[in-house]
């Protein structure tokens, strides 16, 4: 009887552990898939998902994200039906975007990182679009947030007119057409976000430095910029309505040059010729090139973007971070001396999306402290670096998603943020003994660049896309911008 009932609890035992097992194993589900997560990437914090279906897409989102999730639905119904306009084509597949609040929830995502026989993801570092599903994070700015999303959809249609409904990673391999780098990634630039100043910039300074006589040789933004300018300028020469058929015949006879042969006349080393004598030509008379300056704190090196100069009130010291591939440092240039070091570093190199927003920096009125924020382990960490003491002192910076600017009170003791809470960007004065916060707007326009008014403890000036001058403090996610 005792060897019966033994017997009975070791089967038990089995089971539970087999359950437990297949559950973690399969513990989230996408679109009627089962998907596995938990391998290779530290995650801080465990989110309960929910999701809106519509007839085109669903939106998912976890428990504090339902605002910034009815902002993308609303958006996404309206920019898809324009793609699709433009494309003249119809996506068979219905999306799904899989929205974070910020980039650090993003980076948890295990999505992309499982191969099996059903699912073979794409693990490369730029892409956020894994066959329908489409990861979206927002970055502080509603307009940014859109051109994200406009992007998303724009690609995830140009890759469905060129593959069918099944992506290239379903396909044998003979059948996949090889794409240079600029082409699909500067054709979804050029159709989510048109052209602007910084785009032409970033032309210009491309070629006078060379970097563009082989566009083929390029990556990352450099191939995504080159490649936005090259179809302004089929789009500007030849119209906009052949694009399509470029990408049709491209998917027919499986190679780009014969998809802009067929549909131009002319083959693509002549295009580019083309190309490169339109934009020298259109700059020709343009006094704003870049230009070498003999006053250079510090040579730029390739990959490395430089930003967050903040000069000290009496102008001793120059205060800038570098971001190299996620490595962050914080560096001090004494200007009468000047020599220059690093104060603070972070993170290692790593070759994914990185949030090039942090360290936010600010100096206190005195000249003698650089506070600046930094996002550590999905939280936020506010320093005080006392320069002639040469210490810094920390604390945790509770309550906020993201600070994307601040900048002190004239008497010091309060500081004034733009900073995210919920999917949506509004001013808070941090009282810094305390560490309390007050907020002063809560609405969908995005409240930017916040200051105090000199010798003022009560104005405050920040630039904002809200369509009137009223405070409204409702939240409505619906409430319009400027565009």
């Amino acid at each position: 009887m005792k060897d019966l009932q033994m017997r009975k609890i070791k089967r038990l035992i089995i089971i539970i552990i087999a359950c437990a097992f297949y559950l973690n194993a399969n513990s989230q589900f996408y679109n009627g898939h089962q998907m596995t997560f938990g391998k290779n990437k530290v995650q801080y914090y465990d989110y309960y998902w929910q999701y809106y279906r519509f007839d085109d897409f669903d939106c998912y989102f976890n428990e504090f994200g339902r605002d910034l999730a009815e902002f993308t639905a609303d958006f996404a119904e309206k920019k898809l039906a324009e793609i699709e306009d433009y494309f003249d084509y119809t996506l068979e597949k219905r999306l799904i975007f899989i929205i974070y609040n910020k980039n650090a929830e993003y980076k948890q995502s295990n999505i992309g990182l499982v191969t099996s026989d059903q699912d073979s993801y794409n693990t490369g570092g730029y892409s956020r679009i894994i066959k329908n599903k489409v990861m979206l994070y927002y970055e502080g700015d509603h307009q940014a947030y859109e051109r994200q999303i406009s992007a998303a959809i724009t690609e995830v249609i140009i890759n469905e007119m060129l593959y069918n409904a099944d992506l290239k990673d379903r396909i044998a391999s003979s059948s996949v057409i090889h794409m240079p780098d600029w082409y699909i990634k500067g054709l979804v630039k050029y159709v989510s976000s048109g052209w602007n100043y910084e785009a032409e910039n970033r032309i210009k300074d491309g070629l006078k430095s060379g970097k563009y006589k082989n566009i083929n040789h390029l990556e990352y933004d450099d191939a995504v910029d080159a490649g936005q300018s090259f179809w302004r300028f089929i789009g500007k020469k030849y119209g906009d309505v052949l694009i399509p058929n470029i990408i049709y015949l491209t998917k027919i006879y499986k190679n780009v040059d014969d998809g802009f042969l067929y549909v131009i006349g002319s083959d693509l080393r002549e295009l580019l010729k083309e190309w490169q004598k339109y934009y020298l030509g259109e700059f020709a008379d343009d006094r704003n090139l870049p230009a070498d300056d003999a006053n250079t704190i510090k040579k730029s090196k390739k990959e490395q973007i430089y930003q967050q100069v903040k000069v000290s009130p009496g102008g001793e010291y120059i205060a800038y971070v570098t971001n190299d591939w996620g490595r962050k440092k914080i560096w001090l240039y004494n200007q009468a001396t000047g020599k220059q070091k690093v104060i603070f570093r972070k993170e290692p190199k790593f070759e994914q999306i990185t949030d090039n927003s942090y360290p936010v920096l600010t100096w206190h009125p005195t000249g003698k402290i650089l506070t600046y924020i930094n996002e550590e382990k999905a939280d936020l960490v506010m320093y005080f670096y006392r320069v002639n003491e040469k210490k810094t002192e920390k604390r945790n910076l509770l309550y906020f998603d993201k600070v994307l600017d601040f900048s002190y009170s004239p008497e010091g003791s309060r500081l004034i943020m733009s900073a995210v809470k919920d999917g949506t960007t509004d001013l808070y004065i941090h009282t810094i003994s305390s560490g309390t916060n007050e907020q002063i707007t809560r609405d969908i326009p995005d409240d930017l660049h916040p200051s105090f008014i000199k010798d003022s403890q009560d104005e405050i000036l920040f630039t904002s896309n809200r369509v009137s001058d009223t405070l409204r403090n409702t939240g409505d996610p619906f409430e319009k911008t400027c565009s």
